[in-house]
């Protein structure tokens, strides 16, 4: 473009300008072109090697290219600025600082450590040791038997927190425990002064236990007694009038507690009394002048709402003959050695003793005599409503307590003959008590049936077939089948846990109960002279009422 417009530059025409003019446009452009181009490629910066900020080398070389353009020169590029660059201060540098940063952090780690030790060690001396104290203080009160003992146990945390707070709450439930210690202490003289008025069997050391018997050519007498809590108003007694004749009495006082208890005392005194210079022709066979006193001095003393069921019998040991006289106690149990089962008889209705007077009772049926007769192998069977009402919750497979939900059934529907629907709980009850005895008496095996049983499929079975069908046999049988009606192996039950049996009990339990090993697989140590054996690992629901029975046998 340039030697043309030199070209034009010569003419003056009119052509020429406007020619000229064309290619003077055009060099214009292209010299802005060629600056451009020559400022982009003069800016660029390379190294080499490529540099990368993630990942430094010891030695870089920088370049720049110098381009330019001069007048009539058709060379650009000038020459190259070259600078080569060392990183390796720049790396030690850094490796320094990573170096202290990790050191600096180290020991902040440290003194962090160090400071939590000494926090913890200041929270042990504030908190973890008084919980100790107060643990250890607490396991000297589960494991003493004698809480008497523990008149000058105290626990001693001197923080003034709530673990102090709780630690002051346990040393004064320690010394109510105390007192009720020596409570339960006179509790348990008044129960083996009431144990002296029921013909019981005494240890080794004199104490009263849970049997009476007497046996001989013509009759066989066992007896139980297990009182629930405290005194009571439970109470059995048989007598030897002569060579053939019997006196005997069952008695349940309503309520519990010394009113009872003095209750049944006064009774057992006019029972002896009664019995005391007794002949064939005076009084003879007339036991219901005796209700009568003991109805007289009930209802003269006024206890509000206290009263007795009772039955007075007088067998003829010899002939079987027995006259029955009863105050509220409504059937006989007697097991039909020639039908080789139980049978229930009821008696005459007749209001429990010191309800009315006797002159108002007179004015109604009375208190009637009846006769009935043992023949040989016969039973007779008195117990008190702790028998057949021993109770035990429904509980589901987690073993909390839940209420009969079956299906089909409507509210208050009677489910099994044990229970309605809607309760929580089932009593051990009549027919199984029946269907019992009559497995003991007939020596066959027994299947134990709970209702709403947390442990699903469980058998509960008993092998009478070795019994003999002794009277012994039949009173230990149905206090034994009682208490595992009432027990059940909690899985959350420990060691903490404890079941006391009676050792007759618990004997017969270990020849008969197929199940005993998997119950009571956890025996404990019981005191000297104990009467009971003790295991863990086992729970039970509460025993009510007192246990009493007496079975008496025609031999």
């Amino acid at each position: 473009y340039t030697t043309e417009a030199r070209r034009y530059t010569l003419r003056t025409d009119a052509e020429a300008a406007s020619k000229l003019e064309e290619l003077q446009a055009a060099i214009s452009k292209l010299n802005a072109r060629i600056l451009t181009e020559l400022k982009a490629i003069g800016s660029k910066i390379g190294s080499f090697p490529e540099f990368d900020p993630e990942a430094l080398l010891p030695i870089y070389t920088f370049y720049k290219p110098i381009v330019y353009r001069s007048r009539d020169d058709d060379i650009f590029y000038r020459g190259m600025i070259r600078l080569n660059v060392s990183t390796q201060n720049i790396i030690q540098q850094i490796d320094q600082s990573r170096r202290e940063l990790i050191v600096r952090t180290g020991m902040i780690a440290l003194v962090a450590v160090i400071l939590g030790i000494i926090g913890a060690v200041i929270m042990a001396s504030i908190t973890i040791t008084p919980i100790k104290k107060l643990a250890a203080g607490v396991a000297v009160i589960r494991d003493t038997e004698d809480y008497e003992e523990l008149k000058d146990h105290h626990i001693n945390v001197r923080s003034r927190d709530e673990i102090g707070v709780l630690a002051d709450t346990v040393n004064d439930m320690t010394q109510k425990l105390v007192k009720a210690a020596a409570a339960n202490k006179d509790l348990i003289i008044g129960k083996d002064v009431q144990k002296m008025f029921i013909p019981l069997e005494k240890d080794g050391a004199g104490n009263k236990g849970s049997i009476g018997s007497e046996e001989n050519d013509n009759v066989e007498i066992y007896g139980y007694y297990e009182g629930a809590k405290g005194v009571s108003g439970d109470y059995f007694d048989f007598k030897k009038l002569d060579n053939e004749h019997y006196a005997v009495i069952m008695c349940d006082v309503a309520g519990k507690g010394i009113p009872a208890a003095l209750i049944m005392v006064e009774v057992a005194t006019i029972f002896s009394s009664y019995f005391r210079n007794w002949t064939i022709k005076d009084p003879g066979l007339k036991i219901d002048k005796l209700v009568y006193q003991i109805n007289d001095m009930l209802e003269e003393r006024g206890f509000k709402g206290r009263f007795a069921a009772l039955i007075v019998a007088l067998i003829n040991v010899k002939s079987g003959a027995g006259y029955y006289c009863n105050a509220g106690y409504k059937v006989v149990h007697t097991y039909n050695n020639l039908q080789g089962k139980m049978i229930e008889t009821k008696l005459p209705e007749a209001p429990a003793a010191g309800v009315f007077p006797s002159m108002m009772v007179e004015m109604q049926a009375g208190f009637k005599q009846v006769s009935m007769k043992l023949n040989k192998g016969d039973t007779l069977l008195l117990f008190t409503d702790g028998i057949e009402e021993a109770k035990r919750h429904f509980r589901n497979e987690q073993f909390q307590v839940v209420k009969c939900d079956e299906p089909g059934l409507e509210e208050n529907a009677e489910h099994g003959g044990t229970h309605l629907k809607g309760s929580d709980n089932e009593e051990l009850g009549i027919p199984r008590i029946h269907d019992l005895l009559d497995a003991i008496f007939n020596r066959q095996k027994y299947q134990l049936k709970k209702y709403h049983n947390p442990v699903p499929g469980e058998k509960l079975s008993f092998d009478f077939t070795s019994c003999s069908g002794s009277v012994e046999e039949t009173v230990l049988g149905l206090i034994a089948v009682q208490k595992v009606f009432r027990i059940y192996p909690d899985s959350s039950a420990g060691s903490g846990h404890r079941v006391n049996i009676d050792k007759r009990i618990d004997e017969f339990l270990k020849v008969h109960f197929d199940q005993y090993s998997s119950y009571f697989g956890h025996p404990l140590e019981t005191s000297e002279g104990s009467q009971v054996n003790s295991y863990a690992n086992i729970m039970e629901d509460e025993q009510y009422d007192d246990l009493t029975i007496l079975a008496l046998r025609k031999r």
